[in-house]
């Protein structure tokens, strides 16, 4: 029973080991009055050394790409150790909060809510939706959305990249529209995984952000972090 128990014990413990990391919450801090900017947060702490962390991105929606002079972090050290992810990263947007506030940031309303991920779907599972704005009575008008990932590499030399198809088509499966989102050029190290957490898009429903769920693995386990793709149609 004793070497049971130890053995149970050592399981356990390889079993935290493997599965060990930290998951950042993410903040949706919204898209611009004028539909030209998206931001958004994610905050934690680090596994093992505690240390808290936060981070802020404005996103010039159109070129899909940061706005120069407005990414702000708090990385984590000695000095977040004794703070939560959620105090660092208040303190973080009232410092960031003179340089944001031009924009009349809103967070995305349900009525803008296009998908929210389904735990029981893989990342490279298909998203299908209708699109009520721009269905009409005669025809019915779908979303087809796929994220496509590529991972080079093992251990510390792997790297990956992902794009997103993203497809109108008819009731018929009639292809409308076509465009593809993000690049497959840019190679993130360390990046296992990427799985599309939400989908929103403006009052408009011209301006739509991909909200990406990123797994990133090292030495201290399998971390969860944000990241966004956008698009202007």
């Amino acid at each position: 029973m004793k070497k049971l128990l130890l053995t149970g014990i050592t399981l356990l413990f390889a079993g935290l080991h493997v599965f060990a990391g930290d998951a950042a919450a993410f903040v949706d801090l919204g898209i611009s009055r004028d539909g030209k900017t998206y931001a958004f947060a994610e905050y934690g702490k680090t596994d093992r050394q505690y240390q808290g962390y936060a981070e802020i991105y404005t996103v010039d929606i159109e070129k899909n790409d940061f706005v120069s002079g407005e990414v702000f972090k708090t990385q984590p050290s000695a000095a977040t150790v004794s703070k939560s992810g959620k105090t660092v990263y208040d303190e973080l947007l009232k410092k960031a909060e003179w340089k944001l506030r031009k924009y009349e940031f809103k967070p995305a309303v349900v009525d803008n809510l296009l998908y929210v991920r389904d735990d029981k779907k893989s990342g490279e599972s298909e998203i299908v939706f209708k699109d009520f704005e721009g269905s009409t009575v005669e025809q019915s008008v779908f979303y087809h959305i796929k994220l496509e990932k590529n991972v080079e590499g093992t251990s510390s030399n792997l790297r990956s990249s992902f794009f997103i198809t993203l497809e109108k088509q008819d009731g018929e499966g009639k292809l409308i529209t076509r465009n593809i989102v993000g690049s497959p050029d840019i190679k993130r190290k360390l990046v296992t995984d990427y799985r599309i957490d939400r989908i929103f898009s403006d009052k408009s429903g011209r301006n739509l952000v991909f909200v990406i769920e990123k797994t990133l693995s090292d030495v201290n386990g399998s971390s969860i972090r944000y990241m966004v793709e956008t698009i202007r149609l």
